[in-house]
């Protein structure tokens, strides 16, 4: 940082840094402007704190606008939804990395400043991953699983409905299946799907026909499943089981 900076500037500075909401960054961002002196020797450092300032302002107006419309921060669920949320270089998008494959880590804190979907998979089940940026936890409240990275677990005091599972340094298959089992569904798989359909442990045959296709219940003939190499013809309230190959059949 640029000489002739007050103690009362670094301290504001490590405000922002450990802030989390977008709002307070934004606040802490404007006292820091204010604070900064008005120098040759500031000029690139009140710059940056500027330009950080313009981005995170119209993120926070795109972020409205996607909620006004009924969204959530943008983000488009097609299947169970598995949210990294933690403080400043506390992994999180190396973990997004590990289990996705997509992401890129940083040395440097708050290098997410946008949320990051990808799609990891656990015995052949589609799982929606989102990386998140360290100033905002607050996606963490549409997420199926809240996955806390960092040493901090009283994070975990903001979520109330999605299950919670602290990272703590865990081989990262191993999380995985933690938020898999903490989602109680089992795979089903049928002849023609290349990827299970999920579905709650315990549904019935006709639980799982009628998020395929209605017709299946409306004009059902018949259902066999295939279970241990055995296959055994079944009806509607058949309860199915993990793993299960489901055979459908209508009369349409």
């Amino acid at each position: 940082m640029p000489a002739n900076l007050t103690m009362e500037f670094g301290k504001k500075y490590e405000e922002y840094k450990n802030a989390t909401s977008p709002a307070l960054k934004a606040r802490l961002l404007k006292e820091l402007i204010a604070l900064a002196p008005k120098h040759k020797g500031t000029e690139r450092l009140l710059g940056q704190l500027k330009k950080s300032l313009s981005r995170l302002e119209d993120r926070m107006e795109a972020e409205r606008k996607a909620k006004k419309a009924g969204g959530h921060h943008g983000i488009r669920k097609v299947a169970p939804m598995l949210v990294l949320v933690g403080p400043p270089n506390s992994g999180k998008t190396t973990l997004f990395r590990a289990l996705t494959g997509k992401g890129d880590p940083q040395p440097y804190p708050n290098s997410t400043q946008q949320p990051v979907t990808a799609i990891a998979h656990y015995k052949h089940a589609k799982l929606q991953m989102v990386d998140t940026p360290s100033f905002d936890s607050s996606y963490g409240h549409n997420g199926d699983v809240v996955i806390i990275c960092g040493p901090d677990h009283s994070l975990a005091r903001q979520f109330r409905k999605p299950h919670i599972i602290f990272a703590d340094n865990k081989n990262p298959e191993v999380i995985l299946e933690e938020a898999w089992h903490s989602l109680k569904l089992m795979r089903i798989f049928t002849p023609d799907g290349k990827y299970p359909m999920l579905a709650k442990i315990g549904s019935t045959v006709g639980e799982v026909a009628n998020k395929i296709h209605k017709n299946f219940v409306n004009n059902f003939e018949w259902a066999k499943v295939q279970r241990g190499g055995r296959i055994t013809r079944i009806g509607l309230d058949f309860i199915l089981e993990d793993g299960d190959m489901l055979y459908l059949k209508s009369r349409v």
